[in-house]
């Protein structure tokens, strides 16, 4: 049976209507605030964790504020890996009022709550010159912040932090001559550099991630060769490299 061309029409003006409507709808889903977490699930209590930022939000730019603890955080560690207590003394001081500053631009987000933890186990074990306590907290907090910063999703902030954590956690195992485990070290860095390189590669700061791609190669030999001076030669080229990268995408 053939359909009149009113009959038609007004199909579909009723399919047309339905479909704004659905895309209208999952537009709004996407750009409403999430869900409230509810207060029991089958098994007890949720985790208490904060949710991601409204979808929109994600997209916003990282405070600068980040950045800056991820400069300040090579600072302490350095004085963490030479034993001068005085140097990361310094540092966790300068490290502590930019945490308080970049609390108070990114709000109530998800690893805040953990940074704080990891920020008094860090002052506590600086404070009693705990060498291993020291750097394993920086590294627990740099990682809170590293979750911080994945929720820019325009900003490479949190793979600039993963990237930097694997560079410190191989620097302390070889300033140890643990050459073993810097090793196991320097393999998970190249892992997390090939993963993370693709977002960093942009005009204006190619050729420094073409450099760090080299020298994390070049490190990988050094360690191999168990050389620490040709390590530390390495190191400071790519402190050179990601921290030029770092102040590249800072504000971006």
């Amino acid at each position: 049976m053939r359909l009149s061309l009113p009959l038609k029409f007004g199909i579909m003006s009723l399919l047309f209507l339905t479909l704004l409507l659905t895309g209208c709808g999952y537009l709004s889903g996407l750009l409403s605030e999430p869900a409230p977490k509810p207060e029991i699930g089958p098994a007890g209590k949720p985790v208490e964790s904060k949710p991601n930022p409204p979808f929109i939000e994600r997209f916003f730019s990282a405070p600068v504020e980040l950045y800056d603890l991820e400069a300040t955080a090579g600072v302490v560690f350095e004085g963490i890996n030479k034993e001068d207590w005085s140097q990361a003394q310094a540092g966790i001081t300068n490290l502590q009022t930019l945490w308080q500053q970049a609390k108070a631009a990114v709000g109530d987000k998800k690893g805040v709550k953990e940074a704080d933890a990891a920020m008094e186990e860090l002052t506590a074990a600086i404070n009693n010159k705990k060498i291993t306590g020291s750097y394993e907290s920086l590294i627990k907090f740099m990682g809170s912040i590293s979750d911080i910063g994945k929720s820019y999703k325009l900003s490479p902030i949190a793979d600039i932090i993963a990237v930097s954590n694997g560079i410190r956690n191989v620097s302390f195992f070889v300033e140890d001559k643990n050459w073993t485990k810097a090793a196991a070290k320097v393999k998970e860095l190249q892992g997390t550099w090939e993963k993370v390189k693709p977002g960093m590669e942009q005009i204006g700061v190619w050729g420094e991630v073409t450099k760090t791609h080299a020298t994390v190669n070049q490190m990988k030999d050094a360690i191999n060769a168990e050389n620490k001076g040709a390590f530390e030669e390495q190191q400071a080229a790519i402190n050179e490299s990601m921290g030029r990268i770092r102040e590249f995408f800072r504000g971006k």
